[in-house]
C-alpha cells in the first residue's frame, strides 16, 4: 500500500515518468512488474469492500439517520469507446474531459460505505444509480428503515 499512496506524492513531479514506473526504477523493478503489483494489491482490496445490501445494513445497524449519495467523474486519459450513435462513451461532456462514473454512497459526516462500479463518463448520475440498482435499494431502505437518502442534482 506504500505504493498507492507514494504513487499520489510523486504523481505531481515534474517530468517523472508515471508514479508506478517511478516507484519501479527506484525500486530496482520492472515498470510492468510494479503495475502488476499495484493491480494485484488494489484487487485484495476491492475483495475486502461490502456488497450493497451490506453496506445498507450496517448502515442502519450504526444508528445512521440518513445516508448520501454521489457521483463523481474520476479522469482518465487512455480510454475511449464509441458508443451507438459513434459518440465517446468516455468523454464527459460537463466535465470536458476522458472519465468514469463512480457512484458513493457515504454516511451522513460523509464517510464512503459503498462505491460503486465505475460505468462510463458520458453516463448522468441518475442513469449510473439505475443501472446499479441503487434507487431502488435506497428507496426501499428509506420505506422500510426510515433512512432517507440525500441526492444531488448530478
Amino acid at each position: 500500500m506504500r505504493w498507492a499512496a507514494s504513487a499520489r506524492r510523486c504523481s505531481s513531479c515534474a517530468g517523472s515518468p508515471t508514479a508506478p514506473a517511478f516507484l519501479a526504477r527506484d525500486n530496482g523493478l520492472s515498470a510492468s512488474t510494479a503495475y502488476r503489483y499495484l493491480h494485484e494489491g488494489l484487487t485484495v482490496l476491492a475483495s475486502g469492500a461490502p456488497d450493497l445490501a451490506t453496506a445498507l445494513k450496517r448502515a442502519k445497524a450504526a444508528g445512521l439517520t440518513h445516508l448520501n449519495l454521489d457521483g463523481t467523474v474520476v479522469r482518465t486519459d487512455r480510454v475511449a469507446a464509441p458508443g451507438p450513435n459513434g459518440a465517446d462513451l468516455w468523454w464527459s461532456g460537463k466535465h470536458k474531459h476522458h472519465g468514469g462514473n463512480v457512484q458513493v454512497i457515504s454516511t451522513p459526516d460523509g464517510w464512503p460505505i459503498w462505491v460503486s462500479p465505475v460505468r462510463p463518463g458520458r453516463e448522468h448520475d441518475t442513469t449510473c444509480a439505475r443501472h446499479h440498482g441503487l434507487i431502488d435499494a435506497l428507496n426501499r431502505i428509506a420505506a422500510e428503515l426510515n433512512m432517507p437518502t440525500l441526492v444531488d442534482l448530478g
